[in-house]
């Protein structure tokens, strides 16, 4: 008897331990969102000079949970049909589609695109682990877990984060200098204090804006979301933190950014974009041992909120919908954006551009592990309460039997 109530015992405490490492319900059901995307332009050289044209056009990649099918690619010149040859990868680690256009916009001439894909977006997206600094590796334990070539790729200084400046590198030198001693090398106790003071000393931007430099942007003291993370990614790559920028469209119904990027029809040079029912947006991606690459969204979960928001709030940890479109990990986008800015007024450039976010519906499906999570809490609860009956009415038996009679 005394063994049955030991086992029985054994067996309870078992079952409690079980409830307790469940894993966490989730909704019972996730969704697959569905658009299509026009992308539609027309750019023509009103001056005198010809303009030179990169064969290249962004095309969007697959995710574990994102398919994107390009149903419909049209492009002409005054005209003329320019073909699709083949899609590369650019040195950032995209694909792009390389054009059969070889030769410069002469002026009068005219480029025109129609650029149409099929996106489906499912929520249940890779669940991101829970983090902690007391559980967090070394900046040289990540040296030990990626190739010395894939490391150098995502710790080297670029002309858009320039590890170099020194007033960045005096900048995280006294961010380093905020944590206690033994935290100076935890790569997760960085990456917090990082994001701690981007919090504290830079404002964020609303609307539409030019991108920033870092090291204009701890002078202007305000930024909008990619600036904010090419900040915290400087600041990472100094420390030897691996990291890149990932961009990406978040679908919202109704929202619409029309006017003028550049330029005027006055000044005869113009850039005019009308963007509906989406908005842009850019993350920081580093990696942290033992847990490998997480997502920190610095403008996702506001300001004066714990660093660890960043990322249990970012965009990729939420349940909206969003597309992740290219990354950065070598170029520089700002310097190229800059460049079309000069080219604008350089040659005279009038450019319009459409884009436009059509929901087709979303599909509800079923969550196994939310179900398998219920069925197993369920199973442990009956069979705790069941034997946590059988051990008190054991008891309640045996003491009948050992009571004194009258």
């Amino acid at each position: 008897m005394r063994k049955l109530r030991q086992g029985l015992v054994a067996t309870f405490f078992f079952l409690l331990a079980l409830l307790a490492v469940l894993p966490p319900q989730t909704a019972a059901f996730q969704y697959i969102h569905y658009w299509r995307v026009n992308f539609t332009g027309f750019l023509e050289v009103s001056g005198n000079q010809s303009l030179p044209i990169l064969p290249y056009w962004n095309y969007i990649g697959n995710q574990s949970w994102q398919t994107c099918e390009q149903i419909h690619f049209d492009m002409t010149h005054n005209n003329d049909t320019i073909e699709p040859i083949e899609i590369v990868i650019d040195l950032d680690g995209n694909p792009q589609l390389v054009l059969n256009l070889t030769t410069p916009l002469e002026p009068n001439d005219t480029l025109t695109w129609h650029d149409e894909w099929l996106i489906s977006v499912s929520n249940l997206r890779p669940r991101l682990p829970q983090i902690y600094i007391d559980q967090s590796g070394n900046i040289s334990e990540i040296e030990e877990l990626m190739e010395p070539e894939e490391y150098d790729r995502y710790t080297r200084g670029t002309t858009l984060w320039k590890t170099w400046n020194q007033s960045l590198v005096n900048t995280s030198r006294d961010i380093r200098n905020s944590l206690p001693i033994e935290l100076h090398n935890n790569t997760l106790a960085l990456v917090h204090a990082a994001i701690r003071w981007i919090q504290t000393n830079i404002q964020r931007s609303i609307g539409l804006s030019e991108p920033q430099y870092p090291e204009e942007i701890i002078v202007s003291k305000i930024g909008d979301c990619d600036d904010q993370s090419n900040l915290l990614i400087t600041f990472l790559r100094i420390f030897n933190i691996p990291c890149y920028l990932m961009t990406g469209h978040w679908f919202q119904e109704g929202a619409s950014t029309n006017g003028y990027l550049w330029g005027s029809v006055e000044e005869n040079a113009f850039f005019y974009v009308n963007w509906e029912n989406a908005v842009g947006h850019g993350w920081a991606m580093v990696y942290v041992p033992p847990w490998g690459w997480l997502p920190f969204d610095l403008t996702a979960a506001g300001y004066g909120v714990d660093p660890a928001n960043t990322y249990y709030e970012s965009l990729y940890a939420s349940s909206l919908p969003f597309v992740t479109l290219w990354q950065v990990v070598v170029t520089d986008y700002i310097q190229e954006r800059r460049t079309e800015k000069l080219d604008l007024f350089t040659f005279e450039l009038h450019r319009i551009e459409y884009e436009e976010w059509i929901s087709l519906g979303s599909i509800p499906i079923a969550d196994f592990q939310y179900f398998l999570t219920n069925v197993a809490t369920l199973v442990a609860l009956i069979g705790t309460l069941a034997l946590f009956g059988c051990i008190i009415g054991i008891a309640l038996r045996r003491r009948g039997k050992e009571a004194p009679k009258q």
